[in-house]
């Protein structure tokens, strides 16, 4: 399991021929063929010519739409084996009791097969959304050393790229919080800089986080030339601690603490003000924002219109990977708010976890482009009305939804092809990963 080798796949060349392709940034759509060689896009052409490929190579996609894959700007793959688990012993009041009654007893119940097979299962059901790249935020506090790696090896298992991070924290006393800054350093050390993995610096939230630790963590941060991957003001109660500590709203102390800093992933946002989401911009940080997590959890609505200034990226925190659904509660919840904001902003969010893992892993993601990797997402959507450059927004956000992935390739290689996992093993490991979750159940009952 954890020593498993990541042997890459032989790269092949490809034609998807006759394709509608959408390229995010600029949300233009056409028509066109799509060459690809050694894992990256050759060519994005008009139909014709392309002889010296194969026919065996030659895919007729039919006029389904090309993407390029998606990638989530924050997650937590460690909370894949939670649906259906039981309920809560005591019924949380408030986001602070959520933690400490369900995912803070979650996480000491993983042991290393549960941080792989929760990885692993995340990855697959990733990739059934079109998914391609997750920018993770992991824990295990009884599983520590040996995690990253465990869910780098689930997701290239399954084919997909990786940004991750183990969550430190003090909540487990000083050894916990120093063996996770250790399993931060030994990782990002360790990974091969090859367009596949990557890691930022971990931390949970501002709350749970001594002066000692912050220090710790920005100290490990300029050392490794990393961004810190932490939870930032998700419900008020966050600024409330890092008041009583310190005098200062928590975006404040983490300023102080040289946490705020270019390449840094701030998740959530949802209580800070619009003068600290421009400070957090002007100091080249991201903002993850997930909405779905924020309703689940009672939070409360992010400061939208700040967020949408700058770095901006879509996550899912761990609700599932459907970025569909994500996006689209997204657009509902900007519009609800009234948000003075373009019909299609939440596209550009899409974009921006795009950008976000393109930094961390040095490769450009999210375009279907001449050069970039293919990374890519075939819809079989088949829109009842037209669909053109002007009013892609409108079928994305009112028609079209997971049920329409039908394949998708990342590096040139198919991980999900006609709706089927191409390691078809892995059906068999989603076998063995409910006997894991029932394993992981049990103890997370007994704490």
């Amino acid at each position: 399991m954890g020593k498993m080798s990541i042997e890459p796949q032989k790269a092949e060349t490809w034609l998807l021929e006759n394709v509608v392709t959408v390229d995010f940034p600029t949300l233009s759509v056409s028509n066109a063929s799509v060459r690809i060689e050694n894992g990256v896009i050759a060519e994005v052409a008009n139909a014709g010519g392309h002889e010296d490929v194969p026919r065996s190579q030659r895919v007729n996609c039919h006029g389904m739409l090309l993407l390029p894959a998606l990638v989530v700007g924050h997650t937590h793959l460690y909370s894949a084996l939670a649906p259906g688990m039981p309920p809560a012993k005591r019924q949380p009041e408030n986001f602070v009791q959520i933690l400490e009654e369900i995912w803070w007893k979650l996480d000491r119940a993983l042991d290393d097969e549960g941080v792989y097979y929760s990885a692993l299962v995340g990855a697959i059901r990733a990739a059934q959304c079109g998914v391609g790249t997750l920018v993770d935020h992991h824990a295990s506090p009884n599983a520590i050393a040996g995690s990253l790696d465990l869910v780098r090896n689930a997701l290239a298992r399954v084919g997909l790229r990786g940004v991750l991070c183990y969550e430190v924290t003090d909540r487990n006393g000083k050894d916990g919080a120093r063996a996770g800054l250790e399993e931060n350093a030994r990782f990002i050390r360790n990974c091969p800089q090859d367009g596949r993995f990557s890691g930022l610096v971990g931390a949970h939230a501002s709350f749970t986080l001594s002066d000692e630790t912050l220090g710790a963590l920005a100290d490990l941060a300029d050392e490794t030339r990393r961004g810190v991957h932490i939870h930032c003001a998700e419900a008020n109660s966050d600024n409330e601690d890092s008041l009583r500590r310190c005098g200062k709203r928590v975006l404040g102390r983490l300023m102080e603490a040289r946490i705020v800093r270019p390449g840094t992933v701030l998740g959530h946002c949802t209580h800070l003000m619009p003068e600290e989401v421009e400070v957090a911009y002007d100091h080249g940080c991201w903002i993850a924002h997930n909405c779905r997590s924020n309703m689940n959890n009672a939070v409360g609505y992010a400061p939208i219109e700040s967020l949408a200034r700058g770095r901006l990226a879509l996550g899912t925190d761990g609700i599932d990977h459907d970025l569909f659904a994500e996006s689209r509660t997204a657009f509902f919840r900007m519009r609800e708010a009234r948000a003075r904001l373009p019909f299609h902003a939440p596209l550009h969010w899409l974009t921006g976890a795009s950008q976000l893992a393109s930094e961390n892993l040095g490769i450009p993601l999210g375009r279907v482009a001449k050069g970039y990797p293919a990374d890519l997402l075939l819809l079989d959507y088949v829109p009842a009305t037209p669909l053109t450059s002007s009013n892609f927004a409108g079928h994305w956000f009112f028609a079209i939804n997971a049920q329409h992935v039908h394949s998708l390739m990342v590096g040139g290689k198919w991980i999900l092809r006609n709706r089927e996992l191409s390691d078809t093993t892995l059906q068999e490991e989603l076998e063995r990963a409910r006997i894991v979750a029932q394993r992981m159940w049990q103890r997370f009952e007994t704490l």
